[in-house]
């Protein structure tokens, strides 16, 4: 992946409990301004967090503000000098001056510089003072040929009253992990269902899904195409070895974790997670002692439909990964994978 800026842009969008009251799971989802492919940016995404993001419900995009980018302007280097005169308030303070190209930071609201090959949008001159917004990423050469002949180049900025006409906010498209085998939709990590199409999408655009960055609208790529994108991560770890509930008990202790427990709220997620185990249920940290159920992790039960006299060997409890929200409960030693939760 190519990084023409100091630093990655991560920008955090939220950190969140995926459900109600007593739920232990936590969803972080974070935009990425490293303008990539589907294919870079889902192998960035599973080295450093745990895919590109799975989207479940309309909250989920609700909550983003997908409004950072970066875009060319027609600054560039000759030699040392920028060729012309510049107010100094219109950059970043860290604008790295070794840098041969500039491009417009909407998140800090000025100039920086950066490395010419990279690829980002850019901003083609349509007079003096005024900006078209071209939502396609490419090099500085690139996007100043593409501006060339409709608009004559990339957009002049040379002080603060131009900086203020061009970092407005922009609509352009941010790369999801839903994408497209043959006539298949699916999500890069977990199932669901969460569509939200624009209008005549899907469309034969590509195999490839992004969000708008206003309306949050589904739209087909060419997934060659290089977009800013969102990674997810949560707390949950699925272990695809069969054990008994006692050893997967201490399994995800030994992972410094806890069995999960499952709370009515987070019955989808949890089914999106486990959907791809091994076996048809998953332990939890559900268990009958003393007369009564209880979570290890000393969560509430809300669980109406559990045997309150279980027969003596079925005291340990597992999710259905094949009718959500359903836990039965199972004999203790049945060997089964398991899910472990962080607390950290």
């Amino acid at each position: 992946m190519k990084s023409g800026l100091p630093g990655l842009f991560v920008i955090l969008l939220f950190l969140s409990t995926v459900s109600g009251q007593g739920s232990v799971l936590n969803k972080t989802i974070v935009y990425i301004q490293n303008y990539s492919t589907w294919l870079d940016a889902q192998t960035f995404c599973r080295s450093s967090y745990s895919d590109l993001a799975v989207l479940y419900e309309q909250s989920d995009v609700d909550n983003m503000d997908l409004y950072q980018y970066f875009a060319w302007i027609s600054l560039n280097k000759d030699g040392n000098n920028w060729g012309v005169k510049l107010d100094q308030n219109i950059w970043v303070n860290d604008y790295q001056p070794n840098q041969g190209c500039a491009v417009v930071n909407y998140q800090k609201q000025r100039l920086q510089g950066a490395d010419c090959e990279q690829d980002y949008f850019f901003f083609c001159s349509a007079s003096e003072d005024k900006y078209v917004f071209i939502n396609e990423s490419l090099t500085w050469s690139e996007a100043e040929a593409r501006c060339k002949k409709p608009y004559g180049g990339l957009g002049v900025v040379k002080d603060k009253d131009h900086l203020n006409k061009a970092t407005l906010r922009q609509d352009f498209p941010v790369w999801t992990g839903l994408h497209r085998n043959g006539a298949t939709w699916s999500w890069s990590a977990g199932l669901s269902d969460y569509r939200n199409w624009a209008l005549n999408e899907p469309g034969n655009n590509g195999d490839c899904v992004a969000i708008s960055s206003v309306s949050k609208t589904m739209t087909t790529h060419n997934c060659s195409a290089r977009y800013p994108f969102i990674c997810f991560m949560d707390n949950l770890l699925l272990v695809k070895e069969n054990r008994t509930w006692e050893e997967a008990l201490e399994y995800c202790k030994k992972l410094n974790a806890q069995l999960v427990s499952v709370q009515p709220g987070d019955y989808t997620y949890i089914s999106d997670r486990a959907i791809e185990a091994d076996t048809d249920e998953v332990w939890t940290g559900l268990r009958y002692l003393a007369g009564s159920w209880f979570w290890v992790n000393g969560a509430d039960i809300t669980l109406s439909d559990l045997p309150g006299c279980p027969l003596t060997e079925l005291h340990c409890g597992a999710f259905s990964k094949n009718d959500p929200g359903r836990l039965e409960a199972r004999d203790c030693v049945e060997e089964k994978n398991f899910l472990c939760y962080s607390e950290g």
